[in-house]
């Protein structure tokens, strides 16, 4: 490749050691290559240690999935916190986006009357508010899947009430207890009948349905649309440190080539996907299967295509508008596919090898 060179120059002046990745418990390209251990054996032959800032052991590093403080790290996963950071002034680059559909889902109790989206009128909204010093990632989520299905009904924020419910910190943790264990606050507030609707999506979703009887009016995710179906976990931006990327291009490459790889073995291996994603989420594979639907594995592709960008800007217009930002951020000055071009030419020439 022509820019071999100035990559090799640029890795003698900017000599790297370590990096550190994480990646939100969905189902994430990133996710399924550490899963097997891909980054690490790619990196590690380069001399670099690889580590999870979900596993480390202070918090403050832990904190750096929300954050993106830690230096030399690359995070995929909900977009929530990479907007939210880069709006506080992180410098942060997105050089990477997937998009895994996964089920959206307005949620009611077996017994309610609640049939279809007209019968939102008047009702109780449950929606997490939590005690947090970070963007309250769940609020925004919810919130959004909640205003979409009124705006599908026709109606408006103004004819129902919002519920607050309480929540605590957030800790992401490498390893962790099933996911709707952590959506207990909302869960018990409807089943407690103090709300009437909540949101939830993906593994989530389909194990509150299995676990709990409750009745879906509608699967946003459904939508032909994709703008519709953007949402907190849709699409997922993979961010890294600018430094980085400027100055070490060829390790963002590097790692970015493993993804396409990955996304590529995805394609013809979904039953592996589905055990590494059950994995990930901390659920079992028929959770999977219902949660993410039985095209999975063919949805791991790394882009920066308009149409990802234009989704990605509509949910920073979205947090903005609704108060989660407290102010707006260059949009296209964010976005750096130069590493993804370098990934490409690595992938196309073999360069970057995955095997189990």
């Amino acid at each position: 490749m022509t820019v071999q060179p100035n990559i090799q120059g640029q890795a003698q002046a900017n000599p790297v050691s370590e990096i550190w990745y994480t990646r939100c418990p969905v189902p994430t390209t990133s996710g399924i290559a550490q899963h097997f251990r891909w980054i690490h054996q790619e990196f590690e032959r380069h001399g670099i240690k690889v580590e999870s800032i979900r596993a480390a052991a202070d918090q403050a590093v832990r904190n750096s999935h929300y954050s993106h403080t830690q230096p030399a790290s690359f995070r995929e996963g909900g977009n929530v916190p990479p907007i939210w950071t880069r709006a506080n002034g992180q410098d942060t680059v997105v050089v990477g986006i997937t998009w895994v559909d996964e089920e959206q889902l307005i949620l009611v109790r077996p017994d309610s009357d609640i049939k279809t989206l007209a019968d939102l009128k008047g009702r109780r909204f449950g929606v997490p508010k939590h005690d947090t010093k970070i963007v309250d990632i769940a609020r925004g989520q919810d919130l959004r899947g909640l205003l979409t299905a009124l705006d599908l009904a026709g109606l408006t924020p103004a004819d129902v009430e919002f519920v607050n419910v309480a929540g605590g910190e957030f800790d992401l943790r490498e390893q962790g207890e099933r996911r709707e264990g952590r959506r207990h606050g909302v869960v018990e507030a409807l089943l407690a009948g103090t709300v009437d609707v909540i949101y939830a999506k993906g593994a989530v979703s389909a194990a509150l349905v299995v676990k709990h009887g409750l009745h879906p009016i509608i699967d946003i995710n459904a939508n032909p649309d994709p703008f519709v179906r953007v949402n907190a976990g849709t699409p997922r931006p993979i961010t890294v440190n600018r430094d980085l990327a400027v100055e070490r291009p060829d390790i963002v490459a590097r790692y970015l080539a493993i993804l396409l790889k990955t996304a590529a073995w995805a394609k013809e291996n979904p039953t592996a996907v589905v055990k590494a994603i059950a994995a990930e989420t901390s659920s079992t594979e028929e959770i999977v299967r219902k949660g993410y639907g039985p095209e999975l594995h063919l949805h791991f592709d790394v882009k920066l295509t308009e149409q990802y960008i234009a989704a990605l800007r509509k949910q920073k217009d979205y947090l903005l508008e609704w108060g989660f930002l407290k102010e707006d951020f260059d949009f296209d000055g964010w976005i750096l596919p130069g590493p993804l071009e370098l990934a490409r030419a690595l992938a196309a020439d073999d360069a970057i090898k995955i095997t189990l």
